[in-house]
């Protein structure tokens, strides 16, 4: 194979980047995996220069530990790119790099003279990422968005908080990063297109849809007609959720049968000993009386007894950790997860880590947080030296790639919800996936009735074939699947598959340029490895769940949900595509690991900061917000319906004014400033929730909007799935499944102008593409299928 080769996966990457708040992590990301990244700020700076919280409470641009979270490994270069010169600097630029990413309002880069056509005709392989609140298209293209309204549009809030409270917004902005996450997936897929045609294109990102495709809420009522509610500290099934010890609590998921059995046996409680409770489905129709049990039974135990007894019988359960505690975590710290940034105004601090690990080109942090133009002279030099990008548009392949992804094959080994929805994502921009499946241990969404609609989100655009690779059989099977495939996916738990004769360093030697993504819950190394690791616990362990509330709510009703899949979902799409791109430039594979709960560490990185500098840990404040009054979730007409208002700056709070009638209320002193406001909110709460509960959810939102004031409807799966803008932009899809039927869907939430994704096929029957695959692709010979599937190797 030889020994060359670079220190970083995108160091051949060169990007500019023009985002503000929503979007400076997709910057950060690509810099971390080596590309060479350049901040253009206007000449006053980013406006996430100027957002809190600040290194030892200075409240000064360079003291931003917010701007120091997503913008670290960057260059900064100050340009007016409303000004001629500004313009044509930034053309200048754009001619010498791979990528340009923005979030600018819809349309303002062509206004101004450097939109994708401009920038395209100089630089024909250029990709061009459009990060907004709703996307360049449709009804509310022109609204005015942010982290809070576009989950409260998205369905994210909707079934998150007390039965007896609003709907609570996800603190440390969830989509935002998410967000950056599926950009920098979409832009490598870009890459990948455009290294065999030559043509780069342009990227529209609504933050809007990549949250209406969390939580299943469409499909759930498509499905069913299921509208999933807040429910308090009741669970869906139980035991599920936040328990209390004798001196804290501790998060418990119990979803597959062998968990719920090893529980039963260890509380000796004879009324959940009846087998009818091994039924999922009957455990899922009572709840209540479940949970009675087992809370009461939890009770007795201090913290660290439960963890300790639950870890020895392999439950998956966590601490509901503080930042703190995520801070001081000895499984984080066992694996040099934080990594200390010596920033020349900060001072030295430590920083999360990337939530994955390259084992070929591990990531770097190269430089701290830059100053404001700090790198001027630089950019302008390369400019000067290294003119145009070579990337142009040639006749390497014709136009009949499709989709940006075509021509990879994945073997997805992986189950549950984290792995499965990465590989499916991937499926829909055209790479091939082939889902191995097993009779004797199958995947929850086939055995579980009302875990359908989850299991059809997540397994379409892929094949199914059946393997047991338990024994000898099945594992020559995977080793010669592995030969003809590019990436193999699993999540098993630490150890499995090299147990089984599986692991990266046998199968490297059978396919040597492989990439290979393994997503453990707790990593492969630490205190914690063996660990089992849900969703749930996952969350509750990287103190999301302490966080996603209100301040006086019990944490029984704390947001409860599978978040991190989605999280690491992002996380590994992008390790895949980086790891590919190092592949196709340089010719070696690697093994990439993405501990699940770094991944979820990682997304509270603001928090983290806050307590590495400033020492302070955060504590729930539920859907306010430090830089911004007025902040929350407001009342409206008809049962529970809500609307979220948002006023990050001083014309947002005049406009509010204006649009409620200039109230005499609002003249008072106390609501004169932000700061007064931010003192006086429960007050200030008060009187807009007594103007806001006259009005419809959208007639409110609208008129807001007409006023330029960010605001939204709190919306439910059913609002989504009848809502205007996403049918119009063709978000909502229908999608034939082999055994469920039609079943319409959230569509593809990346739209890419020359290569549209699309969703190749439904979820297929139990190993419906066996032959496909054993025979016509392996060679697999009849009289040998035979003996397989007599043996049920194949079955």
């Amino acid at each position: 194979m030889g020994t060359f080769h670079k220190p970083s996966a995108l160091a051949h990457i060169s990007v500019l980047d023009l985002t503000g708040p929503e979007g400076n992590l997709c910057g950060k990301i690509l810099a971390d995996l080596g590309a060479d990244v350049t901040k253009i700020e206007p000449p006053d700076g980013d406006k996430s220069r100027k957002i809190g919280p600040f290194a030892s409470g200075v409240n000064r641009p360079d003291f931003s530990l917010y701007f120091a979270n997503y913008n670290a490994n960057k260059y900064s270069v100050m340009l007016d790119l409303e000004s001629m010169e500004g313009a044509n600097r930034f053309i200048q630029l754009s001619e010498g790099v791979d990528v340009v990413i923005e979030n600018f309002r819809p349309g303002y880069m062509n206004q101004i003279g450097i939109g994708f056509e401009r920038l395209s005709l100089n630089n024909p392989g250029i990709v061009m990422a459009s990060i907004s609140p709703f996307g360049q298209t449709g009804p509310y293209s022109s609204f005015i968005g942010g982290e809070l309204i576009v989950q409260a549009m998205g369905g994210v809030m909707y079934c998150q908080g007390d039965e007896m409270k609003p709907p609570c917004v996800a603190p440390c902005e969830q989509i935002s990063q998410l967000t950056s996450f599926h950009t920098a997936t979409g832009v490598l897929a870009a890459i990948n297109h455009r290294n065999l045609t030559g043509k780069g294109q342009c990227i529209d990102v609504s933050m809007y849809e990549i949250a209406a495709q969390l939580l299943f809420n469409i499909t759930r009522y498509t499905y069913h007609g299921d509208i999933a509610r807040r429910m308090g500290s009741t669970p869906i099934i139980a035991p599920n959720g936040h328990y209390a010890c004798s001196d804290g609590y501790i998060s418990l998921a119990v979803l597959e049968n062998r968990h719920w059995q090893e529980l039963v046996r260890w509380m000796d409680n004879e009324s959940l000993a009846d087998p009818m409770w091994n039924d999922m489905n009957f455990r899922r129709s009572q709840p209540e009386v479940v949970d009675i049990f087992v809370r009461d039974f939890i009770s007795g135990f201090s913290v660290q007894d439960f963890l300790e007894q639950a870890y020895s019988r392999r439950l998956a359960v966590s601490r509901v950790n503080e930042i703190s505690d995520l801070a001081q975590s000895s499984q984080l710290k066992e694996r040099n997860y934080f990594r200390e940034v010596i920033d020349p105004k900060i001072g030295a601090h430590l920083v999360p880590g990337p939530p994955y690990r390259f084992g070929l080109t591990p990531s770097v942090l190269e430089r701290p947080t830059p100053r404001l133009g700090e790198h001027q002279e630089r950019v302008i030099e390369k400019i000067r030296t290294e003119g145009r990008n070579s990337k142009e548009e040639n006749d390497r392949l014709s136009d009949d790639l499709a989709l940006p992804l075509q021509g990879i094959r994945i073997l997805d080994l992986s189950r549950v919800w984290s792995g499965p929805f990465a590989t499916r994502y991937l499926g829909d921009l055209g790479a091939e996936i082939i889902k191995v499946e097993t009779n004797k241990h199958l995947d929850t969404g086939r055995i579980v009735t009302n875990s359908s609609p989850q299991f059809l989100e997540i397994n379409r655009s892929k094949k199914s074939i059946t393997l047991d690779f338990a024994g000898p059989e099945g594992v020559e099977l995977i080793k010669e699947l592995v030969q003809i495939s590019d990436v193999v996916v699993e999540n098993f738990a630490s150890g499995v598959l090299d147990r089984r004769g599986l692991g990266y360093e046998t199968l490297r030697k059978v396919k040597p340029d492989l990439v290979m993504i393994s997503m453990p819950g707790y990593g492969t190394e630490g205190p914690k490895a063996e660990h089992v690791g849900y969703g749930q616990s996952l969350m509750s362990y990287a103190g999301l769940s302490n966080l996603w509330g209100f301040p006086d709510s019990p944490i029984e009703n704390h947001s409860n949900v599978h978040f991190p899949d989605f999280v690491s979902a992002g996380a590994t799409t992008t390790a895949i595509l980086a790891a590919l791109e190092y592949r196709n430039q340089y010719r070696f594979g690697q093994h990439v690991e993405i501990a699940q709960v770094e991944a979820m560490a990682g997304s509270m990185g603001v928090a983290l900061l806050d307590y590495f500098v400033n020492g302070k840990s955060w504590e729930p404040i539920g859907n306010r917000n430090p830089w911004s009054a007025p902040n929350g979730c407001y009342p409206c007409e008809g049962e529970d319906e809500w609307c979220v208002i948002s006023c990050p700056d001083e014309d947002d709070w005049n406009n509010l004014v204006k649009s409620m009638g200039n109230p005499a209320w609002a003249q008072d002193p106390k609501f004169q400033s932000r700061e007064n406001r931010l003192i006086n909110h429960d007050e200030l709460d008060k009187y807009i929730s007594q103007w806001t509960d006259n009005f419809k959810s959208h007639d409110l939102m609208n008129l807001l909007q007409q006023h330029l004031i960010p605001a939204g409807v709190v919306q439910t799966g059913e609002q989504l799935y009848n809502d205007p803008h996403l049918k119009e932009r063709g978000f909502i899809v229908s999608v034939d499944h082999s055994e469920w039927g039609s079943v319409e869907h959230p569509g593809i939430a990346i739209k890419f102008s020359d290569t549209p994704g699309r969703i190749t096929r439904g979820v297929p029957y139990l190993g419906e593409h066996n032959e496909e695959i054993f025979s016509n692709l392996l060679g697999v010979s009849e009289i040998d299928m035979g003996q397989l599937l007599q043996k049920e190797v194949i079955s």
